[in-house]
């Protein structure tokens, strides 16, 4: 099982800025993210930060109602005490850091399950896209970026009408495809329960929980 450290956890945040066009900065030893398309504000990310990391963080993140503050842990109960200590509320606690070694992964673009779809991919420097369409409607879609080594993948989207059908594990294994043109050895993402099995399935292993929360109003 890879370690999880500040340095993994850097480089999906980095990752996963790069490819939504998110500015970063840091703050002490963490990464913060400015969501310019959601809340226009911060979202501060922390690996098991220590009790006056939490505390600075936390203060940072009540500057403003629309600042996030996201912890990558193992001690969710722990967290969660902290956090009412430090003002703030849960948003979302169901989220998961995940995983995969990329060594065995295959090098070729995979064939779309059914016929009817159109499959679009594209190849940046550092982002790759894939996209799949039917009749024009947008079915599924997903990015990857490539982060020191790392492959960062991010928003793995199959349309309600169309879950069931293969095109989840198409688009990971189009966008892994891309990724190995890169000098990749490892994959990373961030996914809810509804991706788990998933992922799961394609071999990705679980790392820690993720717990988002926002300032208590």
């Amino acid at each position: 099982m890879r370690v999880l450290d500040d340095a993994l956890v850097e480089t999906w945040v980095t990752g996963w800025a790069q490819a939504r066009g998110y500015q970063t900065r840091r703050e002490g030893r963490f990464l913060s993210a400015f969501l310019h398309d959601k809340t226009n504000d911060w979202e501060y990310f922390a690996l098991e930060p220590s009790h006056d990391e939490f505390a600075a963080l936390a203060s940072s993140a009540r500057m403003s109602p629309e600042r996030l503050f996201t912890i990558v842990t193992s001690s969710v109960n722990e967290i969660h005490g902290a956090a009412l200590v430090h003002g703030l509320n849960v948003r979302s606690a169901d989220e998961v850091f995940m995983a995969m070694d990329m060594a065995d992964q295959d090098i070729e673009d995979p064939f779309l399950p059914l016929d009817g779809f159109e499959s679009e991919t594209v190849r940046g420097n550092t982002v790759g896209l894939v996209t799949v369409t039917a009749d024009g409607e947008p079915a599924a879609s997903g990015s990857v970026s490539m982060v020191e080594g790392h492959a960062v993948y991010d928003r793995i989207i199959t349309e309600p009408r169309f879950r069931r059908l293969g095109l989840g594990s198409y688009v990971m294994r189009a966008l892994t495809a891309v990724a190995m043109e890169h000098d990749v050895d490892a994959g990373l993402l961030v996914t809810t329960p509804e991706g788990l099995e998933l992922y799961r399935y394609l071999g990705w292993e679980n790392l820690a929980s993720v717990v988002m929360f926002e300032p208590r109003l």
